[in-house]
């Protein structure tokens, strides 16, 4: 590969192609093999180990611990990436994720499954930081805005083919499912050629790919903290339509699975719709501060309709309303990150956002319930959350505005 250099003889821009987002952006979609190809095997799986102490918690466990995992160690994955560098540590974490998603095939303990997925969620950990760190690394500006919103994209569209092939391969036995983790063997092959180690600007190193950091960007740790805080809102309100919509449907009378299936699909959808509509519509044209108002606005008025909602149409609607929503939320909050994050504190700054939101999606189910024990219902639990979103909307909202205002002032 070729290095194109500046005027001040700097490297600049290695040649991106098509391949180079392929890989990064498959990489960050492999975190849908967690939870997708396992839902519809899961009762299979526990049937088989029906006579291990305690199956009904620790099966459910097995789908969820790599979440926790991320949640606790992204940070941590971050700064390592900062300090030894991204691509080795892709393409070995990436070699390893296929080896522990693999092992639960030959396996024959439930506990030494659980131990697997405990070590793949290390590894996904430091997969889905890296990756997502390096497309900061690697894209700057609108570019790299389109890119992290596409991030979503791929991770719903896999999501949805996962969750079909899942079922399809859960029919030949519970353990087959588990083969679709061998995708990421070529994926690290592909990595180890095509991606490089990325340099900040102005590296001795004349070969190095240039990743130079906007004027007047400064690791503030208080900043991250705020986004961090707004991350693990965000994971709580991204994760409730998949945990919680089919017990919606079922409070209203709805049992067919089908049906249902049918809902998340256009959930699922609407979320990629979203995505595109943030990276090709708002990224370009509007401030931060509108797109965090109007992402948190449309999802938490999904989520209050959902809790007026009294037949299979309306809380369908529901349902594509708040996927919009959030398929504006979480690219939103992404790129917002990434733009306050100078090269050097990048994968920090990514890990301690990656772990917020994964802490927020692993602590969704214990806060809805939770709410729900003291409202009433699942359903106004969901609109407490909509409500919360929608104060959020209002602050950023005002904040835009009154800045405006600030600035039309002065200058008046």
């Amino acid at each position: 590969m070729h290095v194109r250099a500046d005027a001040s003889g700097l490297a600049a821009t290695r040649q991106l192609r098509p391949i180079h987002a392929f890989i990064l952006l498959t990489t960050c979609g492999l975190t849908a093999l967690v939870t997708a190809i396992l839902g519809p095997v899961l009762p299979k799986m526990q049937a088989h180990f029906a006579g291990v102490a305690q199956v009904d918690y620790l099966v459910p466990l097995t789908l969820t611990v790599p979440m926790l995992m991320m949640a606790f160690l992204s940070v941590v994955a971050g700064a390592l990436s900062d300090r030894f560098g991204r691509k080795r540590l892709l393409v070995g974490a990436t070699a390893c994720y296929s080896i522990f998603g693999l092992a639960p095939i030959w396996l024959q303990s439930l506990q030494w499954i659980f131990f697997s997925r405990v070590a793949l969620g290390v590894m996904d950990a430091v997969v889905m930081t890296v990756s997502t760190t390096m497309i900061g690394d690697y894209y700057q500006g609108l570019r790299r805005d389109r890119m992290q919103a596409l991030q979503t994209t791929t991770a719903s569209f896999l999501a949805f083919l996962l969750n079909l092939l899942g079922g399809y391969l859960g029919e030949f036995g519970w353990r087959m499912p588990f083969w679709v983790y061998a995708v990421s063997v070529p994926l690290a092959l592909l990595m180890a050629i095509y991606l490089w180690e990325p340099k900040p600007h102005g590296s001795s190193d004349n070969t190095a790919f240039s990743a130079a950091d906007p004027p007047g960007v400064t690791f503030r740790p208080w900043r991250l903290a705020g986004i961090c805080a707004l991350a693990f809102v965000t994971g709580i309100a991204f994760l409730i339509p998949p945990v919680h919509l089919g017990f919606l449907f079922n409070a209203i009378g709805v049992a067919s699975s089908a049906k249902i299936g049918i809902a998340y699909a256009l959930n699922s959808v609407c979320i990629v719709a979203g995505t595109l509509m943030f990276g090709w519509i708002l990224a370009p044209r509007v401030a931060v501060t509108v797109q965090i108002a109007l992402s948190m606005a449309i999802t938490a008025l999904g989520f209050i309709m959902m809790n007026g909602a009294g037949s299979y149409l309306s809380l369908t609607i529901a349902a594509m309303v708040n996927g919009l929503g959030a398929g504006l939320l979480l690219p939103t909050m992404v790129t917002w990150n990434m733009r306050e994050l100078p090269f050097a504190r990048r994968g920090l700054g990514t890990g301690a956002f990656q772990s917020a939101l994964f802490l927020g999606m692993f602590a969704n189910p214990v806060l809805v319930v939770g709410l729900q024990n003291q409202l009433g219902s699942r359903a106004i639990a969901v609109s407490a959350v909509g409500v919360a979103l929608l104060s959020g909307s209002a602050i950023a909202a005002a904040k835009h505005f009154g800045r405006r205002l600030l600035r039309a002032n002065v200058t008046g």
